[in-house]
This record gives structure tokens, C-alpha cells and sequence, in this order.
């Protein structure tokens, strides 16, 4: 497809979808560094695990203090930090946000049990560097409405930023209750069109969103762990860190994002 067949689809949606985006070898890597940082965690020679998932999970149940400093460093591992400042990842980035510079975030790993209750409820990318955000969002296993895939609502980015109860929160914590609040607003004759749908996705399969979309995750209802690797970029032209001696690096989760320019 050609670049501004692209970018108009992409604006248009809110999304794109680009199966196996994130190649095997790419995803191999990732894989080994996280394998190598939980290795380093356990510190348990005598012990043979069948996969990552079991390694991880012992590590969760044995010392839980010691799987968040794991989940807290997956983040900085060179793996991840290559991948999003990739030739291949900066191009679709800077051709969304139009741009020939980018602002990147720091990529980071999901990794999400079948223990854990919790899911994302829907919500919008904010607390962000800039207004305009772009976010690849690609699993490194299968994932679909039964074991924590990703739902959206196409084309809600052209709401702009919607102010609600609770929107001032993050995700994590606004909770559970935030689902019915937004269940309750697409409920509402002019946003009942934005329908969400679920995409069953592959390993490397990328979804590629707007942060103003409206996103969140299924919990889990299978045996399988969801590991996912997260890349933004943020537009260098609305930041407002840049033109504001006041402002904050981070715009804020009360701030009105469509008064910024």
C-alpha cells in the first residue's frame, strides 16, 4: 500500500493492523534477554522449567518483591530499546505523526497471568509527551477475546479527547468501574456507532493505534500467559514541555488535551 494510502487509512481508522510486523528472530531475542533476567531472579540452578510461563510464575508465587524488580528492568533490556528505534518502526511512526522527528517512549514488556484478575477497562493514551501519540502494540504469542487480546473502537479518535468520570485517572487506577462508566457513554445516541471489535492476532502481529482511541485489554479466561511489546512515539509539534516554561514533562491526566496546539 502506498504511503499516503496509508496514512489516510490510518487516520481515517484510528488503526491499522500489519501481520507479522515484529519478525521471529526479533521476537526470539526478546524471549532470550527476558529468559536470561528471570534466570538471574530465580537463581535456582537445580530447578528445570518447561517454558518462561512456569519460570515466571514460579518467581511470582516464590518472591513476589523480586518479580516486580524483574518487571520493572524488562523494560530497559537492549532488545526492546533496538526494536522501537528501528529504521522499520520509526518509519510507519514518523509517517503517521508526519514528522521527521519523534519523540520515543520507553518500550515496554506486558506480561499478564491467568491468576490475575485484573484487565485494562477502556480507556485513552494519556499522560503522554505530546497530544499526538502513536502506540504499536504487538504480542509475542496468540491472543484473541479469550486469553487477554487487545479491543478498541475504531475511528473514536476522532472524538478528541472525552472528558468523563474518572477520565482524570489512569487506567490502573480508576479500576473495574471505569468499564461501566464507559459502557454507559457509547450507550449514548452519538457515540453508539463506535463499536468495539477484537482482533485475533499472531505472534508479531502489530496494531498500530492513535492514542485517543478507546482500547483496552480482555482478562484472561485460558491456561496461557499474554506477553505483549509496547512502543510509542509522540509528535514533536504539541509537546507542550517545549513551548511552556510551566508545563510538566508528562501532560497531565486533568489536562484538557484539545486545547493543546
Amino acid at each position: 500500500m502506498l504511503k499516503s494510502s496509508l496514512y489516510k487509512k490510518f487516520w481515517s481508522d484510528g488503526y491499522i493492523i500489519i501481520p507479522n510486523f515484529l519478525e521471529k528472530k526479533d521476537r526470539d531475542k526478546i524471549f532470550f534477554q527476558l529468559n536470561q533476567l528471570l534466570d538471574i531472579s530465580v537463581n535456582n540452578k537445580d530447578l528445570k522449567f518447561k517454558n518462561i510461563d512456569e519460570k515466571y510464575l514460579f518467581l511470582k508465587n516464590n518472591n513476589p518483591k523480586l518479580k516486580s524488580h524483574y518487571y520493572d528492568l524488562t523494560k530497559y533490556c537492549d532488545s526492546l530499546i533496538s526494536i522501537a528505534s528501528s529504521d522499520k518502526f520509526l518509519k510507519y511512526a514518523k509517517l503517521f505523526l508526519n514528522s521527521k522527528t519523534t519523540f520515543v517512549d520507553t518500550p515496554q514488556i506486558r506480561i499478564d497471568h491467568p491468576d490475575e484478575k485484573k484487565h485494562l477497562p477502556q480507556h485513552q493514551e494519556l499522560n503522554q509527551l505530546s497530544k499526538d501519540v502513536i502506540t504499536f502494540w504487538i504480542p509475542l504469542v496468540s491472543v484473541n477475546k479469550n486469553n487477554g487480546g487487545l479491543y478498541f473502537r475504531p475511528k473514536s479518535h476522532k472524538l478528541g479527547h472525552v472528558i468523563y468520570k474518572n477520565s482524570n485517572l489512569s487506567a490502573e487506577k480508576a479500576g473495574e468501574g471505569r468499564m461501566e462508566i464507559i459502557n454507559k457513554l457509547f450507550n449514548q445516541k452519538d457515540y453508539k456507532k463506535f463499536k468495539s471489535i477484537t482482533p485475533s492476532l499472531k505472534p508479531g502481529d502489530a496494531v498500530i493505534f492513535h492514542s485517543f482511541i478507546f482500547h483496552g485489554t480482555h482478562p484472561i479466561r485460558t491456561n496461557k500467559m499474554r506477553w505483549v511489546y509496547t512502543s510509542r512515539y509522540n509528535s514533536i509539534h504539541n509537546a507542550p514541555y517545549l513551548k511552556d516554561e510551566k508545563a510538566s514533562l508528562r501532560i497531565s491526566y486533568d489536562a484538557n488535551y484539545n486545547l493543546i496546539k
